[in-house]
């Protein structure tokens, strides 16, 4: 079954990165700057998705002390969610769970990605065969950019979102204990989603997502799509998710502008029977959602069309091969 997931924040997110709030006495003076990210890591929507159809089928045992399947149901919850961690490299079973779109923007049902303006310039080569864009003035942020899938509508960030800033004093700490932290919330009836291919018959409900637990309203319905669909009119080749690309890119297209995140994921540690969380100890550097290449190579395509991130919302884009 395939389905259309949409996330309402009930109150303002955090989506953390790699900057995290210092520890007394380091050179900011324990003056802790931080600021959520826009969008969810794909990791973060798959663990929510799994733990909401634990707890929708009954696997997952909730209590102050913490979370657990018990013994009885271990089998069961695998073969419902698969036991696999993430792994970049490394073929991942999540049980019912096969596929996760790229996440995308929602407003009056309307599908909203991001995407440089590329499209406000004319792509040309020059008398010396230097690629280039025609007119671009290098004083627009060409990266703040967000556009409907049926080309109708653009937006900047500030139309969508809005910052919180949260400014304290850490109450355990006794000196240099000040910080100041960004989250966001979405205005005017945007909404995250996502499609979801799986088997499971999942329901609405109030789920948690990101390191700080955000809430959100999640809202389900069955679709004829698994995959966000967008084409561009150039056909150029837009990335609809981050993606992880290990190919040079002057070797491999003829044209980009692109950006980068660094992308962690939190990895289960045991300790003394004790359960922890920690970043994976290698950070990579993805190519940023909405990215776009002119003219891609057949190699740069086998890159991107790695089924193991796609199966988790990673690696999605949007391209036509001899379309033009």
């Amino acid at each position: 079954m395939n389905y259309l997931i949409t996330l309402t924040p009930l109150k303002p997110f955090f989506f953390g990165g790699d900057v995290t709030f210092g520890k007394l006495g380091d050179k900011e003076g324990g003056t802790y700057l931080v600021k959520s990210r826009h969008f969810p890591q794909p990791t973060a929507i798959l663990g929510m998705i799994r733990k909401e159809m634990l707890i929708q089928k009954g696997f997952l045992t909730t209590k102050i002390k913490g979370e657990w399947i018990d013994k009885h149901l271990k089998d069961k919850a695998k073969n419902l969610v698969g036991n696999s961690k993430f792994e970049f490299d490394t073929k991942q079973d999540f049980g019912t769970l096969e596929k996760i779109s790229s996440l995308f923007l929602e407003k009056d049902g309307k599908k909203i990605i991001k995407k440089v303006a590329i499209d406000n310039y004319e792509f040309i080569v020059d008398n010396n065969k230097q690629p280039l864009l025609k007119n671009y003035n290098p004083k627009k942020d060409i990266y703040d950019n967000f556009i409907s899938t049926d080309n109708s509508k653009t937006f900047k960030t500030e139309d969508i979102f809005r910052s919180v800033e949260e400014v304290g004093n850490s109450k355990f700490d006794s000196e240099n204990s000040l910080f100041k932290k960004t989250s966001y919330t979405l205005k005017h009836n945007f909404k995250f989603a996502f499609y979801l291919e799986s088997d499971f018959e999942l329901k609405d409900a109030f789920v948690t997502l990101g390191g700080e637990g955000s809430t959100f309203k999640m809202e389900v319905s069955h679709s004829e799509n698994n995959s966000l669909e967008y084409e561009d009119k150039n056909n150029y080749l837009t990335l609809l998710s981050d993606a992880y690309i290990t190919l040079a890119l002057k070797d491999n297209c003829t044209f980009a502008i692109t950006s980068e995140i660094s992308f962690n994921y939190l990895q289960n540690k045991f300790n003394e029977n004790k359960r922890t969380f920690q970043k994976s100890e290698q950070t990579r550097f993805l190519y940023e959602k909405g990215s776009v290449f002119i003219e891609p190579s057949d190699e740069l395509l086998e890159n991107l069309n790695n089924q193991n991130l796609q199966k988790i919302g990673l690696n999605h884009y949007s391209y036509t091969k001899g379309a033009n």
